[in-house]
């Protein structure tokens, strides 16, 4: 006779489910309806088509259509010279806000674990802030102390309000990659004869590199799914792609919307993924009593 399962794992069970449920089902309903052949009604499926592919990549200047695509000129989004420059905006300020992020975040990083000082236990507290405190609040101030000291608002602006927050999650991840690290080949470098930049090279930063890449490639998912911080600190003529169609949306729910936002959750799974493959601990440490 088989056990009877007990309630309260049924209950349990359940619970797991529509969890899951509610998080990946509107996920995969946005990815099935971004090959609707329907211009029209969104949720009226018509048949399938990659056609609203096309015409993103069309837009961005990466194809030219041969034929007819599905829709005709009634969609907002067709050739709307807006989307190439938002897109643009977006891969410039990941980029750049990630390198200097992945930078500034390691040197805290080493600080912190091999530099004593007064304040460390408060600076290294106030290094969370920005990750723990709500988007819309970090926004909002950036952009009150931009106004403060008259700093314009642009492209550069987006990119060292992206900076604060994800120097923040860079050094989270270096963190956790020093904590792992075997100081004993460090210290035998130095009783070598080996002087700190030596060592540093040498030692140090072959074993930090993966956490430095992990980290990077993080804070470049993060600023490329933006769109709170973005929304505040962004000028004229320096729109990111979540907050160009955050503003398309309010318009018009199109097909080629659903295919953008698939494109960028793609691009963010392969870099997420990439970062999680490079943060993975070293074979010597995975069997480390």
């Amino acid at each position: 006779m088989s056990k009877k399962t007990h309630p309260l794992l049924q209950l349990l069970r359940a619970h797991v489910w529509l969890f899951f449920a509610f998080l990946y089902l509107p996920i995969g309903m946005l990815v099935t309806y971004s090959f609707n052949d329907n211009a029209v009604s969104m949720m009226t499926w018509n048949g399938f088509t990659v056609d609203w592919y096309l015409r993103v990549f069309a837009n961005l200047g990466l194809y030219t259509p041969t034929h007819a695509l599905a829709g005709g000129d009634a969609l907002q989004l067709y050739s709307d010279p807006n989307l190439g420059p938002a897109a643009r905006n977006t891969v410039i300020v990941a980029l750049t806000s990630s390198l200097i992020a992945t930078v500034v975040g390691t040197m805290t990083a080493l600080g912190l674990a091999r530099l004593r000082f007064p304040g460390r236990e408060a600076y290294r507290t106030a290094l969370y802030l920005p990750i723990i405190i709500p988007d819309i609040v970090l926004g909002i101030s950036l952009l009150v102390f931009m106004s403060a000291i008259n700093f314009p608002l642009g492209r550069w602006s987006v990119i060292l309000a992206h900076t604060v927050f994800l120097t923040s999650y860079v050094n989270v991840v270096v963190s956790a990659r020093l904590s792992g690290m075997n100081l004993r080949l460090e210290e035998a470098s130095a009783d070598l004869g080996a002087d700190a930049w030596t060592t540093f090279r040498r030692i140090t930063l072959p074993q930090l590199w993966p956490g430095i890449v992990g980290g990077g490639l993080l804070s470049l998912v993060i600023s490329m799914d933006d769109l709170v911080i973005s929304y505040f600190t962004s000028g004229v003529g320096a729109t990111t792609l979540p907050v160009y169609l955050f503003g398309a949306i309010k318009r018009n729910v199109s097909p080629e919307i659903n295919a953008i936002s698939v494109l960028m959750i793609a691009a963010s799974m392969v870099v997420v993924g990439a970062a999680l493959w490079l943060r993975r601990p070293p074979p010597d440490q995975l069997h480390r009593p």
